[in-house]
């Protein structure tokens, strides 16, 4: 029997080829009839269970010996499927990709004979294919970059290198979207610093790689810091401050007056802390709750209690600034968010400063840190009222939190953006601690023998896992 020359590619495991030729026999009345199949040619082979394939197998060997060219030629409605047809090495380098970037295991994972699910790869291969998988998820990102975007960015320090990831902010179908670009040690060279104009240059070489310049950002997001404010104003672009950094700002100096109140309260919970481990001090709002928790079970004739309770006057004081502490909670779990715009953040703080006007110092729109005054204050943008029949139906639910009140006005309103990047510009860095929470994980302990760009490379592809799959290893080779 002559059979065709296969090509020099990897052959497909006999659950593929199968699948691909033969479908499963039906009766009249549609049933499957067990154990028959029928051929792409017509035939029908009888194929047992405990057999395997291997009367399939030498059916198609025999009847279709350039089966492997055809495969690889098959269209999508070819093959019955959503995707072109994967070759099986392609599926095994994606598999130990996904097990190895996701799962935070080390590279030489892939060469564990314990490992029995995929067949086993060197290490060099799998490095191969995770640097080809991030050029062209590289390419993916370039070609969905629009011509005006913005930049978020923050740095992170790990065993003495300083990391800048940056990731690009943009919309996709009306759909706001943050990707990850790079991160990468901003210290190269002998004479990098730390500075703005350190920051700008590794900014101004990082968009090259994606088809775009950096002329074309029209916004950054990012901390209040000097650094960043300078930063901003040689890239001739308006800074949008994080707001959780500048409501944790706010919070800490409103605080300032109540120190005396709140060191008098831990110095409480800590002797409570050896009696109970539900009073463990996680935070000043935790704190504050708990013991007015206890406040009303704590004995107070107990000798070993009765020196460190506080007066009823400044528990009093504590009860009023524990209501605060709930606003400020409310509105900073709020900022987590992924559907958060300006426009919320605005009326959260502008709420806030009403409660106590000195917060205005830092969230407020013209405060002394903010940047670009008028780009703050007007980016948000004109909001309609709310049709007063429709706003006098929603009656006000006491128990709803203090964000919870302040979203129902704002859905009954109807907003008009003249900005035109307004939806993409995300008021929080969140994303970026959440990524560098995430990087300090895959550091860990164990690992700090990664190299910058080894550790680059696996967070590039975990945090943009959306943008590769099996056909794109597929289309490596």
């Amino acid at each position: 029997m002559v059979r065709a020359i296969r090509p020099p590619r990897p052959t497909y495991t006999n659950s593929q080829v199968s699948g691909f030729y033969f479908r499963p026999c039906r009766d009249e009345n549609d049933e499957v009839i067990l154990e028959y199949f029928r051929c792409r040619c017509g035939t029908v082979r009888k194929q047992t269970h405990r057999n395997g394939y291997s009367n399939l197998m030498q059916h198609i060997r025999r009847e279709h010996p350039d089966y492997e060219t055809v495969m690889l030629d098959a269209t999508t409605a070819e093959t019955g499927s959503l995707v072109n047809f994967v070759r099986h090495s392609a599926l095994n380098l994606h598999g130990w990709m996904v097990w190895i970037v996701m799962c935070n295991l080390p590279l030489s994972f892939c060469e564990s004979r314990e490992a029995r699910r995929l067949d086993p790869i060197s290490e060099e291969t799998l490095r191969a294919g995770m640097d080809g998988v991030v050029v062209a998820v590289e390419r993916s990102i370039a070609s969905e970059l629009p011509a005006r975007f913005g930049i978020m960015l923050d740095g992170w320090t790990h065993a003495s290198e300083h990391y800048i990831a940056v990731f690009a902010c943009y919309e996709v179908n009306g759909c706001p979207k943050t990707t990850l670009l790079s991160m990468a040690p901003l210290l190269d060279a002998l004479d990098d610093d730390l500075s703005a104009q350190g920051h700008l240059e590794f900014l101004t070489m990082l968009p090259r790689d994606y088809g775009v310049q950096l002329a074309q950002c029209r916004f950054l997001v990012a901390d209040n810091c000097a650094v960043n404010r300078r930063l901003a104003t040689l890239m001739s672009v308006p800074l949008v401050g994080c707001a959780s950094h500048r409501l944790n700002l706010a919070v800490q100096a409103g605080m300032a007056s109540h120190e005396e109140d709140l060191a008098a309260v831990q110095t409480l919970m800590i002797k409570l802390r050896t009696l109970t481990q539900s009073a463990k001090l996680r935070s000043t709002f935790e704190m504050v709750r708990r013991y007015l928790q206890l406040l009303e079970l704590l004995d107070a004739e107990d000798d070993d209690l009765m020196d460190l309770l506080p007066p009823p006057a400044m528990n009093k004081r504590l009860r009023a600034l524990y209501e605060e502490l709930c606003d400020i909670e409310s509105v900073s779990k709020a900022l987590q968010g992924h559907d958060v715009d300006l426009l919320d953040v605005r009326e959260w703080f502008d709420e806030l400063i009403a409660v106590k006007q000195q917060y205005g110092r830092y969230i407020g729109p013209r405060a002394n840190i903010v940047h670009n005054p008028d780009f703050e204050a007007g980016c948000p943008f004109e909001a309609a009222r709310p049709d007063d029949a429709a706003a006098s139906e929603e009656e006000e639910d006491p128990a709803a939190s203090f964000v919870e009140r302040l979203r129902k006005p704002r859905r009954l309103a109807q907003d008009r953006v003249k900005y035109e990047q307004l939806k993409s510009i995300p008021p929080t860095s969140n994303v970026v601690e959440r990524f560098f929470s995430i990087a300090r994980v895959t550091f860990g302990h164990q690992r700090d023998g990664l190299l910058p760009r080894t550790l680059e490379t696996i967070l590039f592809l975990r945090q943009n896992r959306s943008y590769w799959d099996a056909t794109t290893v597929d289309n490596l080779s």
